[in-house]
């Protein structure tokens, strides 16, 4: 599964590995399904491999859990993968007992690229089963190894079916959604119509859960485990339906207009000069170029008694860590600006001259 803003969310965990600098969050509920499956799995090894001791089988039975966990992360890291090429930072690649969502810093700028990043996932998972569906013919029915390429081909073509179901937050969601935006032009539709459709994926898991559960094909456990999922579908399409509320106030960003005024005073001056000359506005101190911005925390911790002489440069952000942006950026292309850089305040320039500064808190606030 790959999310961006605004369909990222968290789950608690901890890094395992970096891999090209991103960090891989393993979940802390990995390690309960992990133990679940070498209980239920370790007696199944036993009975089909005659002679096979019970070290011997949780010793499998544990091997195979590695290798689900290894095969999510193969399905996530396509979507990393080809999210870069794309030129899209990817932040993190998370691993859980619900499967693995791989949070990217921005979305994709146009349609093709969303489908080619959502489709990237299923495609690795359907490589990865047509291996395990090779081993079948290749090695002996009945065997460890054919018991274990089996179990690889089932897990991983399920998977990439199951994740090519046309509703978000499931890559199907987000080939429909890259879909229905190519089709209209409008990216918030995309989410509407794919997020209702993945409420519809997250009922009727629920259903096929239940049904499964009576049939006793499903143990509890199973049935549980598919709720959480039902429940996780259900959580990240509602994420997506409101996203698409929020499309009329993204288009209505506009770098130029949510940026606070500034005044440009020399970097020599004194933190009582700075104020006089702000008047309210943002103060920017210049040395022939904008050397920092004011720290207006910093400055209101100043005692009254001393503010006339404190030097200002002591009170300033680095204008090294303020990056700029241009006056014109408006609606998505705004957000993707700010979501890439992750800054909390930009330089507004407009034609090369600094205008404004604008602060991430107040697009936010705007979205809201």
């Amino acid at each position: 599964m790959s999310t961006a803003n605004p369909l990222a969310f968290r789950r608690s965990g901890f890094t395992l590995v970096r891999f090209k600098g991103i960090p891989v969050t393993l979940g802390y509920t990995w390690l309960l399904l992990a133990a679940v499956v070498v209980i239920v799995y370790a007696p199944i090894v036993q009975r089909s491999v005659p002679g096979l001791s019970t070290g011997a089988a949780l010793v499998v039975a544990a091997l195979f859990a590695v290798t689900l966990l290894v095969s999510v992360f193969l399905h996530e890291l396509g979507h990393a993968l080809v999210s870069l090429r794309a030129g899209i930072g990817v932040r993190q690649i998370n691993l859980d007992a619900l499967g693995g969502f791989t949070e990217m810093d921005r979305e994709a700028p146009k349609p093709g690229t969303a489908a080619a990043i959502a489709l990237a996932g299923p495609a690795v998972s359907a490589v990865l089963g047509g291996i395990g569906l090779a081993g079948l013919f290749f090695f002996t029915p009945g065997s460890l190894i054919w018991q274990f390429a089996f179990q690889i081909c089932v897990a991983n073509l399920l998977v990439a079916v199951y994740n090519l179901l046309p509703g978000l937050p499931l890559d199907g969601g987000k080939a429909l959604q890259a879909g229905i935006w190519a089709a209209t032009g409008d990216r918030w539709t995309g989410f509407r119509v794919a997020g209702w459709a993945g409420r519809v994926v997250a009922l009727g898991t629920i259903a096929g859960g239940l049904w499964l559960y009576a049939s006793n094909w499903f143990s509890a456990f199973g049935l549980i485990l598919l709720l959480f999922v039902a429940f996780e579908l259900w959580r990240g399409a509602t994420s997506a339906i409101r996203a698409a509320r929020m499309g009329p106030r993204v288009k209505a960003l506009d770098a130029a207009a949510l940026a606070r005024p500034i005044v440009l005073v020399p970097a020599s001056a004194t933190l009582g000069e700075a104020l006089s000359a702000a008047n309210g506005r943002e103060v920017v101190a210049v040395d022939g170029r904008p050397v920092g911005v004011l720290d207006r925390a910093a400055a209101e911790a100043v005692p009254a008694d001393q503010v006339a002489a404190m030097p200002l440069s002591g009170l300033l952000r680095a204008a090294a860590q303020v990056p700029g942006i241009k006056a014109e950026l408006k609606g998505q292309a705004l957000v993707d600006v700010i979501g890439k850089s992750g800054a909390e305040r930009f330089f507004v320039v407009d034609e090369g001259r600094l205008t404004g500064l604008l602060y991430t808190a107040d697009v936010v606030k705007a979205l809201r």
